[in-house]
Order: structure tokens, then C-alpha cells, then sequence
């Protein structure tokens, strides 16, 4: 439970500026052996949103690795959108880091609060970030393919 809180905050760091931003890398171009190893060694610099591993349910690993999978990859999608328009990435941006600012507000008092009330609460935010990123896939599809055409 601390590590999933400790990467939570990392991420949450990640999310709201604290970090660097990662260089944009081609979207053709399949990421080398090298920055494989680093993004598994390393998820929080790769910018895993705070949702993956705070906000997942116990379950099997293997679950959380799919959903911190699912949140990486759209965290991917919403930096390529920036190659196609700043000011949709700027305001899918925005809304990604209200997000975390909600989750993080959630997550310090997750554990002075009542199971029942956790049960409740926590789906509205991974539905949050799983809704957002349907929009943002669908976005930058939709941006890709008025290029193309």
C-alpha cells in the first residue's frame, strides 16, 4: 500500500509540472532497448498518471499493470497531439492535470475515510480518467486524419 502511495505522489508530480517533460519521440519509430529498460525501471519520469496504481482496486498485478499500461499509452496520445494542434493538447492538458489535483485532494484522505465511502468514490475517478482518455484518442485520431485527407 505505501508503494502504490509513493508512486501516486511521483506521479502526481509528474502530471502537475514538477518534472521535466519528456522529449516527444517519433510516433513511426519503435522506442530502442535502451528507453524500454528505462521506462520500466523508471514509470513515474514516463509520466504514469496518479489513476494506474492509487485509484486501482486490489486486484491481480496484472490488472494494475493493464491499467498503468492504458494510462502511459494516453498519456502517449495526448503528447502527440501536440504535434497536431497546441490547443488541443493545451486544453486535454489542462483537464488531465485537474484530474490529478482531484485525485491527489482524494488520496490524502483516502485512508482516514470509510471503506464504504472508498467504494463509492474511487471508480468516479477512474472512470474520470478512462473517459478523458477515450476523448483524447478519439481527438487525436480525429486531427490525424484531417491531415491525411
Amino acid at each position: 500500500m505505501k508503494k502504490m502511495t509513493g508512486v501516486a505522489v511521483a506521479s502526481l508530480m509528474v502530471l502537475t509540472g514538477c518534472a521535466k517533460q519528456q522529449p516527444v519521440h517519433s510516433l513511426v519509430t519503435p522506442p530502442t532497448a535502451d528507453e524500454q529498460s528505462a521506462a520500466q525501471t523508471a514509470p513515474e519520469q514516463q509520466g504514469t498518471p496518479f489513476v494506474a496504481s492509487a485509484l486501482a482496486q486490489p486486484a491481480t498485478a496484472s490488472l494494475s499493470d493493464d491499467r498503468s499500461s492504458n494510462i502511459q499509452q494516453c498519456r502517449k496520445e495526448l503528447d502527440a497531439m501536440r504535434l497536431y494542434s497546441q490547443a488541443s493538447f493545451d486544453s486535454y492538458q489542462a483537464e488531465f492535470q485537474k484530474i490529478g489535483a482531484q485525485t491527489n485532494k482524494y488520496l490524502q484522505i483516502k485512508d482516514s475515510i470509510g471503506a464504504d465511502i472508498n467504494d463509492l468514490v474511487m471508480p468516479r475517478y477512474q472512470f474520470q480518467i478512462r473517459e478523458l482518455c477515450f476523448r483524447i484518442k478519439t481527438r487525436l485520431s480525429q486531427l490525424i486524419i484531417r491531415q491525411a485527407g
